[in-house]
């Protein structure tokens, strides 16, 4: 299964997945187009036979005030001939610079399915005010806004049904280089339902980037994600961590 999934994966990157680098992106830094392609995966055969592999691709077009970019990403995973990883998203994002001001405005848009969250469909669309703060860090960004998100299940039932909400949209994005051939990139979030605090989503990703010459990287990436309410028979957390390599373009 998987060694047939392997041309498709790599062809239509539209649908690809491997852990892009979340260092926070500032307009006018990269003028006109800029990207990033990452690449994960494992086998191994024996007592346990497994495979995975994990794409990304990320767009970015930039001027003097905004920047626009995209990113996609696709991973999926077998073990014993048994599927138990099939998941993708794609996103994109438009910021602004407020002139005068240490504020952006971003508008975004993201569409993901996630076969083993039961997940068939979750897409969002929303808004954040991003402030940058001066800490002891390379860069240092919160984000703070609104988005409306649409989720539908495999199988829609009583226990399952489809969840038509609004949630606030509360993040930390930071940098730091340790030395020129190594940083770390932090992405957080904080989701809250407005109309039910105690319906939240949480995510904490904290990359580790060594540069092995000037277009690629190796990372290794960690990653905890949490909701208080998913589907039935799903768990609410999940920890996941990975080795890729990064090629910068």
């Amino acid at each position: 299964m998987l060694k047939k999934l392997l041309p498709t994966s790599l062809l239509f990157t539209i649908f690809s997945y491997g852990f892009i680098t979340i260092e926070p992106l500032v307009p006018g830094e990269k003028e006109d187009l800029s990207g990033e392609v990452a690449i994960g995966g494992k086998y191994s055969s024996g007592n346990t036979n497994s495979a995975s592999i994990g794409l990304g691709v990320k767009t970015e077009y930039s001027k003097k005030d905004w920047l626009l970019y995209f990113i996609s990403e696709y991973s999926y995973e077998e073990s014993d001939s048994k599927r138990d990883k099939n998941n993708g998203r794609i996103h994109a994002r438009y910021l602004q610079n407020i002139d005068n001001t240490p504020y952006n405005y971003e508008l975004f848009f993201q569409t993901e399915f996630d076969e083993f969250r039961d997940i068939k469909q979750r897409s969002l669309t929303g808004a954040n005010i991003r402030r940058k703060l001066n800490l002891p860090f390379d860069k240092f960004y919160t984000g703070l806004g609104l988005f409306y998100s649409y989720m539908e299940p495999n199988t829609i039932n009583t226990l399952d049904p489809i969840y038509k909400r609004i949630y606030m949209n509360s993040y930390i994005s930071f940098l730091k280089n340790v030395n020129k051939n190594f940083f770390i990139t932090y992405l957080g979030f904080f989701q809250p339902n407005v109309k039910d605090f105690s319906d939240f989503r949480t995510s904490q990703t904290l990359q580790f980037n060594t540069s092995i010459t000037t277009k690629f990287r190796l990372g290794l990436d960690i990653s905890y994600n949490y909701t208080t309410k998913p589907y039935s028979q799903i768990k609410k957390s999940d920890i996941e961590s990975i080795i890729n390599l990064k090629y910068s373009f």
